[in-house]
């Protein structure tokens, strides 16, 4: 018998464990940590206590489709705005990572 660590997990608890722990072999810490999300949101989401909202649905296929832009928009999104109001600086268009 071959021991399957996604065994039980069903629907998005199953496609976010496969991501984080077989394709991305991060643990859940370090998941959060790299995509800019709460370790307890992960936690709870791959164990089924915490229904996926539809932002989380879109973060999560984001870094399934892009896992190494989406590492870089949340390194991008840790930087303080420092926007100007007459739009001549603006954090999120001249930030380089």
């Amino acid at each position: 018998m071959i021991f399957d660590p996604a065994f039980g997990k069903r629907g998005f608890a199953r496609h976010l464990f496969m991501l984080r722990f077989r394709d991305l072999k991060l643990s859940q810490r370090a998941f959060a940590a790299r995509y800019g999300l709460g370790y307890s949101t992960i936690r709870d989401l791959e164990q089924g206590t915490t229904k996926p909202t539809p932002a989380i649905r879109l973060i999560v296929a984001a870094i399934a489709r892009d896992p190494h832009g989406m590492e870089q928009a949340a390194k991008l999104a840790r930087v303080p705005c420092d926007c100007r109001p007459d739009r001549s600086r603006c954090c999120a268009r001249d930030q380089e990572v």
